[in-house]
């Protein structure tokens, strides 16, 4: 056999385990392997281009082809992340390669996507995230620099790099910062599991050809991701619906009085006060809503002050607590108390907003200054949405309204259960295509003394059904604060409905059922509001009763006084109660069939046994079963409770 340049071929020992260049002697053609003592015919085989060759120009033109292809195309955040890693995975031969994403507003490198053929691999690190500080060292140094960089785990002292290399066997990394506009919104790393590798040069190279193609697809899928997902973390419905609705929208002094209102019955605030200043204006606008917490009456008042008047507050720039006594300006505005809280804001438009709330007797909690922080945050969000909604058009608005406001509306609802010694909870809604007005809710009180269960449901669908069950929901919420009995806080709903809606071109009336424990003493008081009966499963006796709670609907008569029902409930151990909407039983099938109420109680004890939140998981499942492909016209909510 002719020989050619060995840089052309390698030899291989075809009775050896691994293909390599192993000791012996070549003469004539033919190889002496001295690790298995036998002669060999020398074999052809071509050895690829090392080093910055590793492409050529027809290569490169190709290869830069193929990925235009794919950002060219409409891909999610995620399906992109995925494709090029896949695409770059199947190039370099590599199995094990990560993108990560800057987030400059949280200050953290967050892991956006990992690619590996070990899928558990794949789902026990995907939560990886690092702050943005020079602590983590070569990571945070290469989007520093915006420098590619190769570097050894060995040679890094900071415990994630020992962590991460115990979960993966990287020894190495190659790390590529990912720039737009020459800023790094994130980086790609290829691992290895040896420390000295010149495979990282080739690689560098391929993806140098690409990453700033992808660096603009991933900044484009970042900002549409934002955009469609901005709303998706407020935690009430109420505040979601001001901004979705073409009433608020077009009435801005009244989406900040309802604003106002909410924060206020979030943190028992006496005083809740939004001082807003346009940009270059001469004037700040102050609204102001004064609750009374024992008698539930509101007042309102809109002003304007001079901009020299704010000099002591104008430039807060975070969240902090003050005595109102040192603020001159906040006795002229009735802000009074023993403490207050000044939370600042900046809208997109540049206006500041400054919201101020006063607690009468006591201070403001840990707890409660965590949820306003939060509640502002989601508020902000809401008022820049009023602008931005003003420019869709109407079509576009509506369908927006109820693509958001149904995933906000999920978001208003418990999202842990109760923590309540001796009892199990489930929840669970499913939202028809519409937005609902279906309400369930799980409060315990400050003490733990108490805890009370709900679920109602609004008439009607839309927005307007959402903001009148979200409003409810901010009522009650005050209200068993202040009050013990179910009856009595179903009727003060009932006043506010009735008052507020009474004149409406389309009434609004709610159904209900309040339940209240007392966890000291174990008596259940169980009041109804026209929504009709529930079951109780009895352990003791393994029987199931169906307990008609009576009442009449809210917000139909001014006076309900005649409806009162307030009945008491023995509930045993092992003992499980089960409330729902009409959507359950009402669900049709291809032949309009409902569901039913002997369905609902035959398919409760057949999943007796299993977990409140298992129960009505199959529960709904089997109305799924029932319905097949029908479509689901109003809304499924359950509730379940179980005495341990």
């Amino acid at each position: 056999m002719e020989m050619k340049e060995e840089t052309d071929f390698e030899r291989i020992c075809l009775l050896c385990t691994e293909p390599r260049v192993p000791s012996g002697l070549t003469k004539a053609g033919r190889f002496f392997c001295q690790t298995c003592q036998r002669e060999w015919i020398l074999e052809k085989r071509k050895v690829p281009r090392v080093g910055k060759h590793i492409l050529n120009s027809d290569e490169k033109t190709e290869f830069l082809l193929e990925n235009l292809s794919l950002f060219n195309s409409s891909l999610g955040l995620e399906d992109l992340m995925f494709r090029f890693s896949e695409l770059i995975a199947n190039r370099l031969k590599k199995d094990k390669i990560a993108i990560f994403i800057t987030n400059l507003e949280l200050g953290e490198i967050k892991l956006a996507h990992y690619y590996s053929k070990q899928k558990q691999l794949q789902r026990v690190i995907k939560r990886i995230a690092l702050d943005y500080d020079l602590s983590y060292g070569i990571l945070v140094e290469a989007m520093a620099k915006r420098e590619p960089c190769f570097y050894k785990f060995s040679d890094q002292t900071h415990p994630f790099y020992s962590f991460y290399s115990r979960l993966t066997g990287t020894k190495s990394q190659l790390v590529l910062p990912i720039l737009y506009a020459n800023i790094a919104v994130g980086m790609i790393t290829i691992d290895y599991e040896e420390e000295d590798t010149t495979d990282y040069i080739e690689d560098e190279e391929i993806l140098k050809i690409v990453v700033g193609q992808f660096a603009v697809s991933l900044r484009n899928s970042l900002l549409f991701s934002k955009s469609k997902n901005q709303s998706k973390h407020f935690r009430s419905l109420h505040t979601a619906a001001l901004t979705l609705s073409q009433l608020y929208l077009n009435n801005h002094n009244e989406m900040i009085r309802m604003i106002l209102l909410t924060l206020s019955g979030i943190v028992d605030s006496s005083v809740s006060c939004l001082i807003e200043i346009p940009e270059n204006a001469s004037k700040a606008k102050v609204f102001k809503v004064f609750r009374d917490l024992e008698n539930y009456e509101l007042k309102t008042h809109t002003d304007s002050i001079d901009l020299e008047e704010l000099e002591s507050i104008i430039h807060t720039k975070e969240m902090k607590t003050v005595d109102p006594l040192t603020i001159p300006l906040f006795e002229a505005l009735g802000i009074v108390g023993k403490e207050s809280v000044i939370v600042p804001i900046q809208l997109e438009n540049n206006t500041i907003c400054l919201f101020v709330l006063a607690k009468q007797e006591s201070r403001f909690p840990h707890e409660e200054m965590e949820a306003l922080n939060a509640f502002v945050s989601l508020a902000r969000i809401t008022m820049g949405n009023a602008n931005l909604y003003q420019n869709l058009s109407n079509k576009e608005r509506l369908e927006k309204e109820i693509e958001i406001a149904k995933e906000i509306q999920s978001n208003l609802l418990p999202r842990n259960a109760p923590e309540a010694e001796g009892f199990s909870f489930g929840g669970l809604m499913v939202p028809a295509r519409g937005i609902g007005g279906d309400y369930y809710d799980f409060i315990l009180s400050p003490n733990r003394n108490e805890l009370f269960v709900c679920i109602g449901d609004v008439s009607g669908k839309g927005v307007a059904a959402g903001l009148v069950m979200a409003t409810v929901r901010t009522i009650l919420h005050s209200l068993v604060r202040v009050k013990d009995s179910p009856w009595e806080i179903l009727n003060d709903i009932n006043n506010y409905l009735y008052s507020s809606y009474k004149e409406a071109i389309t009434p609004r009336f709610m159904s209900m059922i309040l339940i209240r424990w007392n966890l000291i003493t174990d008596e259940v008081t169980v009041s109804g509001a026209g929504h009709g009966n529930f079951y109780h499963y009895q352990l003791q006796t393994n029987s199931l009763h169906s307990i008609d709670t009576g009442g009449i609907i809210l917000g139909i008569n001014p006076d309900i006084s005649a409806f009162k029902n307030e009945s008491k409930l023995h509930f045993g151990a092992g003992d499980t109660i089960l409330l729902f909407t009409d959507g359950v039983t009402e669900a049709l099938n291809s032949v309009e069939k409902q569901f039913g109420e002997q369905s609902l109680e035959r398919s409760f004890l057949n999943h007796i046994l299993l977990e409140p939140k298992k129960i009505l998981e199959n529960i709904y499942f089997d109305v799924k079963e029932f319905v097949k492909d029908q479509e689901q016209h109003d809304d499924i909510t359950m509730v379940a409770v179980r005495k341990i």
